[in-house]
């Protein structure tokens, strides 16, 4: 995961033009595909990114959720997230509520959180 995620901050840095992204929607991604995204995407500071669509990506579990977890809190422009159809499990969605929960200290809330088609139960609200 480091070597991808040490990767991907290296091209988010020599990429001038991908400092202006203001949406990134990737699917099909492994939990430590969507961990590299998310880390290099906290390194790069999420540049300018409004939109992230990380839909049908039903392997993310551990890894890719906790560093999803890590840039929500520290990123201050993402203002959209869809997790649509990524079987996120009630774990998974208290671990990204968290992050939106300290998120506030750093930015605005989120305008838009999609997470339908989810293994989300009531236990995620708590």
């Amino acid at each position: 995961v480091e070597v991808v995620a040490s990767r991907l901050t290296r091209l988010l840095e020599v990429n001038p033009g991908l400092e202006n992204l203001e949406e990134l929607k990737l699917s099909g991604l492994s939990d430590k595909a969507g961990a590299a995204v998310a880390i290099a995407l906290t390194r790069a500071g999420g540049a300018r990114l409004k939109i992230l669509k990380l839909s049908s990506n039903p392997d993310f579990s551990g890894q890719a959720v906790c560093a999803l977890g890590r840039l929500l809190a520290s990123n201050s422009t993402v203002l959209e997230l869809i997790l649509m159809d990524c079987k996120l499990s009630d774990e998974a969605g208290a671990e990204i509520l968290q992050a939106l929960a300290r998120r506030t200290e750093v930015a605005s809330p989120l305008r838009v959180l999609w997470l339908n088609g989810n293994d989300l139960g009531a236990g995620s609200a708590a």
